[in-house]
């Protein structure tokens, strides 16, 4: 079964999706029925987020002083957990994606 987290930094996203959490973890049922993800514990984190901090995070992680649409950071951690797999964090900007 995979999960999510879903950080929601700024307010704009409840404007274009109600409830965005509750929207997010709608589209993992689906998810879920793709093989990969079916017999395995999965999580990730989603950043829903905006431009300013998007551009803060482009700079620190990627060198580019721009904001982007999608940012994702796999979690590239070696050890093997039997139980959960966690894949890493994704962010994304409100203002580019709308």
């Amino acid at each position: 079964m995979t999960s999510v987290d879903i950080v929601l930094d700024h307010f704009s996203w409840k404007k274009k999706i109600k409830n965005p959490k509750q929207y997010i973890k709608k589209k993992l049922l689906k998810l879920n029925k793709i093989k990969f993800f079916k017999n395995k514990s999965k999580n990730y984190t989603v950043f829903l987020t905006n431009n300013k901090k998007m551009k803060q995070l482009n700079k620190k992680f990627r060198n580019k002083n721009k904001p982007t649409d999608v940012l994702s950071f796999p979690f590239n951690n070696k050890m093997k957990y039997k139980k959960n797999l966690y894949l890493g964090d994704i962010a994304i900007s409100y203002e580019i994606v709308n």
